[in-house]
């Protein structure tokens, strides 16, 4: 039986693709997670009033990236992605009340 070079290319890519396939496996909390963070950073207003907590749920979101590439585990990838989400709406909320509280040093400020 003979086996032509066009039929070898197509078990090659099909093996290849298939493998590719296999290595790509996605926790969905870990992509939940970096979605409300990425949106989070193009807040200016969080970027501005809340960069310290901010700062905090992406050095989360970094150990969570890491310990999902080295060792897969789920459980606690979960956890850390349940905890930058929460740092991330810490950081909200923090420049919520930082920006209420310089609109009512202004309203309070005599004018000239």
């Amino acid at each position: 039986m003979q086996v032509s070079a066009a039929s070898l290319r197509m078990a090659v890519l099909l093996v290849a693709a298939v493998s590719a396939a296999c290595a790509v496996v996605r926790n969905p909390a870990l992509d939940r997670a970096r979605d409300v963070y990425d949106k989070a950073r193009q807040d200016p207003a969080i970027v501005r009033n809340a960069g310290v907590a901010l700062d905090k749920a992406g050095q989360t979101l970094e150990a969570a990236e890491s310990l999902w590439k080295t060792e897969h585990d789920v459980a606690e990838v979960e956890h850390l992605a349940y905890i930058t989400e929460k740092r991330v709406e810490i950081a909200r909320v923090t420049a919520q009340r930082r920006l209420a509280a310089d609109e009512i040093q202004q309203s309070r400020t005599p004018r000239p």
